[in-house]
């Protein structure tokens, strides 16, 4: 694989943390309008669904890093150590 075992975890790490900040700061600083767009007005996101996705995007990148941490250095290499030890018994 190209990144290894961990891809899964990669990915719902990065989503994870786009779909958090992202939303966070689509909050704190919402886009203004473009000078050719004055009669515009951009509305603020909804506020209970940024922080559903938030809250969603935060836990899914928790879980990612969590799975990172614990995750085993090189599971053929361990895979190949148990095969070889239950060979000898």
């Amino acid at each position: 694989m190209i990144f290894g075992e961990n891809l899964l975890a990669l990915l719902v790490l990065a989503i994870g943390g786009a779909l958090a900040v992202g939303n966070l700061l689509a909050l704190v600083r919402p886009r203004v309008p473009q000078h050719g767009d004055d009669d515009t007005v951009l509305e603020r996101p909804p506020l209970g669904r940024s922080l559903a996705m938030i809250a969603f995007g935060t836990i899914a990148a928790i879980w990612a890093i969590a799975s990172l941490v614990t995750a085993d250095e090189d599971p053929v290499e361990q895979s190949a150590t148990f095969a070889s030890t239950s060979i000898d018994h």
